[in-house]
């Protein structure tokens, strides 16, 4: 993707590379979920993982559920927010690699990006937060977008105190 924020802080922009597509969106938060595949069901694995992945398809550029995107560049990650129920909540985003970056001739960043995202947040329960311990953080390492090889990413551990943790006091005069 390439993009572009505007004087109003908005970014547009155009498709430098194909997305995966035709993957519908995952019930969220107190919507009904799908039903599974027959055992015995001669739908092949790929299409199995398309249609039934925890993870829903990422929104096209200049889609309406689209709230915010931006570029960090302490990460180098373009991030992509979204509201897919309609409710005014964020409650899935998506981080990809970015390419090249670069300023134009008003100081607004340029940013070409990978075709795919490397991270994936979506809010499954409904509490306006992405929690990383609960199963709502998936890292796609291959970057070729939802084909059923993401992996849950957890880093709880790293929210959590040490267990020993040095204490420090002033000393006395």
């Amino acid at each position: 993707m390439i993009a572009k924020r505007t004087r109003t802080g908005m970014f547009v922009g155009l498709w430098a590379l194909v997305l995966t597509a035709g993957m519908p969106a995952v019930p969220l938060h107190g919507q009904e979920e799908p039903s599974t595949l027959p055992p015995n069901s001669a739908t092949s694995r790929e299409t199995h993982l398309r249609d039934f992945s925890p993870i829903p398809e990422e929104p096209e550029e200049f889609d309406d559920r689209e709230v915010k995107a931006y570029y960090d560049w302490r990460n180098d990650l373009f991030f992509r927010e979204f509201d897919l129920n309609g409710d005014g909540v964020v409650n899935y985003m998506t981080a990809r690699r970015t390419y090249k970056v670069w300023l134009d001739e008003f100081g607004t960043p340029v940013v070409v990006t990978v075709g795919a995202p490397l991270f994936y947040w979506l809010d499954r329960n409904g509490n306006g937060e992405f929690d990383t311990g609960k199963g709502e953080m998936w890292s796609d390492p291959d970057e070729d977008g939802i084909t059923g090889n993401e992996r849950t990413y957890d880093t709880s551990h790293l929210e959590k105190e040490p267990s020993r943790i040095p204490r420090w006091s002033a000393p006395s005069p």
